[in-house]
């Protein structure tokens, strides 16, 4: 390549585009951004590209596939030292693994709703018994629908791959005359070995489970909540099982059905061991 000798042949698009496999808007963008500048016939207008012209564009395909914008390759092509661009492949590098953990986590959070629905139609409206996950309390506030609330949830919360509603989960507290009260956590899944004794952590190994519908579509604009309690409790009466007075609400999925959402909430409520 180093003895690269520019030849008087010429190209037209359609013979550029089966050299090199482009398609013509993509040409055209290398054309705006200063890329390749063709020259013009003069009898016909059409674009005219030399061999020098293939082996830009073929250099900017070579640095496009190493993450470079074709600002950077343009300003390459302008000149730089051997230090400047590497510097730039380095910086380049860093932010593909940013990249790569953050489609790596989301991969994770993808695979985890796929299993969810997998299981809905198992444990919609049915009732057993699982260990629930530890988590980490990281903050609280008061409600839901108390959005005034939510910059205590930013401060906890990395946006660029988080997002708030999985990040928060309802706590209802009950007792036996049926009061009921809640708040909302601020939580994240831990899944470390040992825990911080100065941090507060959810962890229960023994918990009735459901999942339930709500949303517009099944209940209106009714809160379906003394209803659900009160359901799961009759189950935990008939199957002989003590609840211990607190229950955790997460939302797991929101689907739409005649532009009114479906959401699908997961239920833990502990119990007594035996």
């Amino acid at each position: 390549m180093g003895g690269f000798k520019i030849q008087k042949d010429t190209y037209k698009t359609s013979q550029l585009l089966e050299i090199l496999g482009v398609t013509r808007d993509a040409l055209r963008y290398y054309e705006e951004q200063g890329i390749v500048k063709p020259n013009q016939n003069d009898t016909n207008n059409y674009r005219q590209y030399d061999e020098y012209d293939i082996y830009q564009l073929m250099v900017a395909d070579f640095y496009k596939k190493r993450n470079l914008s074709m600002k950077e390759v343009r300003k390459l092509q302008d000149g730089s030292e051997i230090e400047e661009l590497e510097h730039l492949l380095e910086i380049k590098a860093r932010q593909l693994e940013e990249t790569i953990l953050k489609n790596k986590y989301m991969l994770q959070k993808i695979k985890e709703t796929k299993v969810f629905c997998e299981g809905l139609k198992e444990h919609l409206n049915t009732y057993s018994i699982r260990e629930f996950p530890t988590y980490k309390v990281i903050g609280e506030f008061s409600d839901f629908n108390a959005f005034l609330e939510y910059p205590v949830i930013l401060e906890n919360i990395d946006l660029t791959k988080e997002d708030i509603l999985s990040k928060i989960m309802r706590k209802f507290t009950f007792n036996e005359k049926g009061n009921l009260d809640s708040k909302m956590l601020i939580v994240e899944k831990y899944e470390a070995m040992q825990k911080e004794q100065s941090e507060c952590y959810l962890q229960y190994s023994k918990c009735i489970y459901t999942i339930v519908e709500d949303g517009r579509y099944q209940n209106g604009n009714n809160d379906i909540k003394y209803n659900v309690f009160t359901s799961t409790l009759e189950w935990a009466s008939e199957q002989g099982y003590q609840p211990r007075g607190v229950a955790f609400v997460n939302t797991r999925l929101i689907a739409y059905l005649d532009n009114k959402e479906r959401v699908f909430l997961e239920i833990f409520m502990p119990v007594n061991e035996e």
